[in-house]
């Protein structure tokens, strides 16, 4: 029978793999027992895990295999009956996207292990495992499958078993303001001349994003930007070749400048053939009761106008003042990681007020960015 019960479980998961997405998360606790002592308790561990998963995770559903022997039953039953009344799959009892995985083992003469395993089901990639043995009596066998039990609970706390959703607003405000000069000594004509460089750069972008945690890491939302961005280069070289050969003084200068708006979220990315925004928010829960939040995104391309006014003057080569319009594309990037911060996977609202200054010394920015969010777990 138990056979027979794990070859339907494999089968009704592969099938349900078409099944559309549950807002639950699903797991699915299967108890393997080794020992005569052990087979009396297998039931037992089932019903522990599954309270302890309920009680910690409300967006769980949780299926055992005394449910599993239940549902086969009534289903039985209504065969028998020749009752084909609309009712849900049997398979969608059978769909995880958690497996855990229960042993108790009779070990020695007198003692009794009890572990569990969790894995990522649609991954096959394992999570958390705990193990612990006691000695065979009631007491002891009942206290470490409560053991066992709590402790993979606090193990997978470190994972976002349910999903966190809500709002989260990010303003990143980057300015540059830096001045380079680059000056030495000449020589022509025979007397000594300065060649002299300045460039400056005054650029701002201002960023802000309300944003909407939909899931994990699902996010949607707007966000809308502007940029000034302004840079003046004058050249002064005392020797300066001309064309003819001869040297002389001249003065070059170039200003462009830029002001752009834009809004909206870029599109790029395509799920189940639709396009989606790429906007994603991340949290990592640590060991040490900690997280991080990760936010990932793009604006929508706005084509800018980047207007260029040259001019020279001196021995040759002079160029009378000429302005032009050069089109440039603006892409503003959202990668920022906040944290840590106090939390735990299992605890029901998540929120913070935070504010960072971060400065690039190579090219003179420096950037304020600030974060509010509030992110609360659903029951269902």
């Amino acid at each position: 029978m138990r056979t027979a019960l794990i070859l339907l479980f494999f089968a009704g998961v592969l099938g349900a793999s078409h099944v559309s997405a549950q807002n639950k998360q699903r797991f699915f606790l299967y108890c393997t027992a080794s020992g005569d002592s052990s087979a009396r308790y297998a039931e037992e561990f089932e019903e522990i895990m599954s309270s302890n998963l309920t009680k910690s995770f409300p967006c769980v559903r949780v299926r055992t295999q005394k449910f599993i022997r239940e549902r086969l039953n009534e289903e039985k039953i209504k065969q028998l009956k020749g009752l084909s009344e609309d009712t849900p799959s049997f398979c969608d009892d059978l769909a995880c996207d958690y497996f855990i995985n229960l042993e108790l083992s009779d070990f020695l003469s007198d003692q009794i292990v009890a572990s569990a395993s969790c894995i990522l089901y649609r991954k096959v990639e394992p999570l958390v495992r705990y193990a612990k043995n006691a000695p065979r009596n009631p007491a002891s066998i009942r206290n470490i499958m409560n053991t066992v039990a709590e402790t993979l609970i606090k193990k997978l706390g470190k994972y976002e078993i349910c999903p966190f959703t809500g709002p989260v607003s990010i303003t990143i405000n980057s300015t540059i303001d830096t001045t380079h000069t680059e000056q030495y000594g000449v020589y022509c004509n025979g007397s000594d001349q300065q060649y002299r460089k300045e460039m400056t750069i005054k650029n701002q972008t201002l960023s802000d994003w309300k944003l909407e945690r939909k899931g994990i890491p699902r996010t949607d939302g707007t966000m809308t930007f502007y940029t000034n961005e302004e840079s003046k280069v004058t050249e002064e070289n005392g020797c300066f070749k001309c064309k003819s050969g001869r040297e002389g003084g001249r003065t070059y200068t170039e200003i462009r400048s830029m002001k752009v708006k834009g809004n909206g979220i870029s599109h790029e990315s395509i799920r189940d053939g639709k396009p989606q925004d790429d906007t994603r928010i991340e949290l990592r829960f640590m060991d040490n009761g900690t997280y991080y939040v990760t936010t990932k995104g793009t604006s929508q391309p706005v084509t800018g106008e980047e207007k260029v006014v040259t001019s020279a003057e001196g021995t040759c080569d002079n160029l009378p003042q000429e302005t032009k319009v050069v089109p440039k594309d603006i892409k503003i990037p959202l990668k920022e990681i906040f944290g840590p911060y106090p939390g735990k996977s299992t605890d029901k609202v998540l929120t913070q007020k935070d504010s960072k200054e971060t400065y690039n010394s190579t090219i003179k920015e420096k950037t304020t960015i600030t974060i509010d969010f509030t992110l609360t777990q659903k029951d269902k």
